[in-house]
């Protein structure tokens, strides 16, 4: 069974995050007039249900100013800034952003965190912030009464299943390094579980469901002290009552990197993979779930990075997560790659001529509807100037079986309504979750004319189900 890898998000939702592929050898750049950024955070999301993937972007820029912008995509390779929509919108940089419909409202909102400037006594102003999407290109800051912090990193995800999305927050505030997990209780309001995860600064986290029981458990990584000697990498299970466990995965810690979960072997379960600095020097070590609690190093042949960001899609549409990782090498070279999954454990440099950035973030999107993913890198470049870049995914599309949804509609009635092409003949299924780890099967889509088809989600406005995908044999 090969699952899709794009999700419909909402019911009044388009499609977002990571479309299937083949395998990317040339890139061009856009010319999207994105200002560039170092420190920086970036997230896609379609903030206004259009079906076209919108940009958020947080940084300093080459004046070493923090920046905070919110980008809507026009098509066609054009871009406009409608940050003016986001009256008080703080400029931060050294933070992070994530999207999420943290109201249900089927809306994409946003969460920012990350260091704003001094204040009148010099000290550093640090804000963590949710701002709720109202519909119609504007958003308002809720006012959620988080601690602010920089040098850190935020997920959303419905940690207690009561289908409302909650905040995990990793970074340096006020009170030192923190790693807390806020619950959404409705109404804007969030509140400190206190799950007694160990604070860091320079981290990162990843969400995923190792063990397959329908919690959302957390890969946290980074420094408790500030340096080597306090990294830590944990996989923390989550135990469904606010509470979670580290599993002593005897992992190396990492500080300064980035994690990331992705099935790489295609087993049905959640392998790994860690970037960052280590008591050994700069490591890129993929880890595979062995299914008992376990994991092992697969010796993937991937270049260490530090200061470093992952990303992870299929390039090739064979089936098998790559790697696309930026930062600084073991020998102090900017890279930027794509290392392409070859199925057994082990990867390939497919060279494809990339920028080298540190101290930035990277992330795959098909911005064009085009059913490529496309490439967004943001760092300082070997010139120590802040860039912002779009890729263009030139590779040809070939003959895939593996189907792209397009074309979401609300109905009036209150159905939800997409389309994908595909095979005729196949046996397509479509699923849907309300945290992207439980999935249920909702049925077969119906082939409206060769090779196309459509399925129609009765009733699903009374529903809390968010995600779709669908898998093909």
């Amino acid at each position: 069974m090969k699952f899709q890898s794009l999700i419909i998000t909402g019911l009044l939702g388009a499609s977002f995050a990571i479309p299937p592929c083949r395998a990317a050898s040339v890139f061009t750049i856009v010319n999207t007039g994105l200002p560039g950024l170092a420190s920086s955070s970036v997230g896609w999301g379609d903030l206004n249900n259009d079906g076209k993937l919108d940009l958020l972007l947080t940084g300093t820029d080459g004046s070493f100013n923090p920046l905070s912008q919110v980008w809507r995509n026009l098509g066609g390779n054009g871009f406009t800034n409608i940050s003016a929509g986001l009256p008080g919108l703080t400029n931060v940089s050294s933070g992070s952003v994530s999207w999420g419909d943290f109201d249900n409202d089927g809306k994409w909102d946003f969460l920012q965190t990350g260091f704003a400037g001094l204040d009148a006594s010099h000290f550093p102003i640090l804000i963590a912030q949710v701002w709720r999407n109202l519909g119609n290109g504007a958003f308002t800051n809720i006012n959620a009464s988080l601690p602010g912090t920089d040098t850190g990193a935020s997920a959303w995800g419905d940690f207690d299943n009561d289908g409302n999305l909650d905040i995990l927050l990793t970074g340096f505030s006020k009170a030192g390094a923190i790693a807390q997990i806020w619950r959404n209780q409705g109404g804007g309001s969030f509140t400190n579980i206190s799950a007694g995860l160990e604070g860091v600064i320079y981290s990162s986290v990843a969400l995923g469901d190792f063990n397959d029981d329908g919690k959302v458990d957390i890969l946290l990584a980074g420094t408790t002290n500030g340096f080597i000697s306090g990294a830590i990498c944990q996989v923390l299970r989550n135990l469904g009552n606010g509470a979670f466990t580290n599993i002593n995965a005897g992992l190396p810690g990492v500080s300064q990197g980035d994690v990331a979960w992705g099935d790489f072997d295609n087993d049905g379960r959640l392998d790994f993979i860690q970037t960052g600095f280590s008591s050994t020097g700069v490591v890129a070590l993929v880890w595979r779930n062995l299914g008992n609690g376990t994991f092992a190093n697969i010796i993937s042949g991937l270049p260490g990075v530090y200061q470093s960001s992952v990303a992870l899609g299929d390039f090739d549409n064979d089936g098998n997560l790559d790697v696309l990782l930026s930062g600084v090498d073991a020998s102090t070279n900017l890279i930027c790659q794509v290392w392409r999954n070859l199925g057994n454990g082990t990867f390939t440099n497919i060279v494809a001529g990339l920028p080298g950035v540190k101290s930035g973030s990277v992330a795959l999107a098909d911005f064009d509807n085009d059913g490529r993913l496309d490439v967004l890198l943001t760092g300082f470049d070997a010139t120590d100037s802040p860039i912002c870049q779009l890729y263009h995914n030139n590779t040809p599309l070939g003959n895939s079986l593996t189907p792209r949804m397009i074309n979401p509609v609300n109905r009036s009635n209150g159905n939800f309504e997409f389309s994908f092409k595909g095979k005729t003949g196949l046996p397509y299924l479509v699923w849907s979750s309300t945290n992207q780890i439980a999935w249920s099967v909702l049925g077969v889509p119906r082939e409206a004319s060769p090779g196309s088809f459509l399925f129609n989600h009765g009733g699903a406005g009374l529903e809390k189900a968010r995600f779709y995908r669908t898998t093909s044999p």
